[in-house]
């Protein structure tokens, strides 16, 4: 896996607009910093490394090649993601993996592919990544400091204030969301009260 994340550096630093390298090295550095503080180790840490580093790896796409290479990769949009073609960059940029980047592990996979609106299913690496997407360091908005401060309190507790944050701003705007975002959020809070 070490490989992997050398030549995963190598290609995103080569092939991102650069403040979308940045964005990413951003990211990474805060997924692996919230991985830390959750006890990840080893292989744990490598995937959320790599994932973080692949998550965005097709954002800068305009919307038609994001459509096309769906299509050439078999992937079949949802309504909302035909409408929002921008949301395609998560679902394409995994299906992108194997293909381009030579990356098969399906942890890493499920990071890339839920990194922007959630899923049913998620892992702790998921998770990870998904929270650290969206708190980097680069990040500004309204309330980012105390969803920030939201990881004292669990991971799937941070997980939960990004998704309401989100949801408050989605909503807001009068814009749809995505069922995945629910169907995480729901399986957060039945996990909850599972205990």
């Amino acid at each position: 896996m070490k490989t992997d994340i050398q030549r995963a550096t190598e290609l995103v630093a080569s092939q991102l607009p650069a403040e979308l390298y940045r964005h990413t090295v951003r990211t990474r550095d805060y997924a692996l910093e919230l991985a830390k503080a959750y006890g990840c180790e080893g292989r744990e840490l490598e995937r959320i490394e790599l994932a973080a580093l692949l998550h965005d790896n097709c954002k800068h796409w305009q919307a038609q090649r994001l459509m096309d290479e769906a299509k050439t990769l078999g992937y079949e949009p949802t309504e909302l993601e035909m409408r929002v073609p921008a949301l395609l960059h998560a679902r394409v940029g995994a299906h992108r993996l194997q293909r381009d980047f030579g990356v098969t592990d399906g942890i890493v996979y499920s990071a890339v592919y839920c990194h922007t609106v959630g899923g049913r299913g998620m892992g702790r690496e998921a998770r990870i990544v998904f929270c650290a997407d969206k708190l980097e360091p680069g990040r500004d908005y309204e309330g980012l400091e105390g969803l920030r401060a939201r990881a004292a309190d669990g991971l799937n507790e941070l997980c939960l204030a990004v998704i309401a944050s989100g949801l408050n701003y989605l909503t807001g705007k009068g814009a749809p969301i995505d069922t995945a975002t629910l169907d995480f959020y729901n399986e957060l809070i039945l996990e909850r009260s599972v205990g």
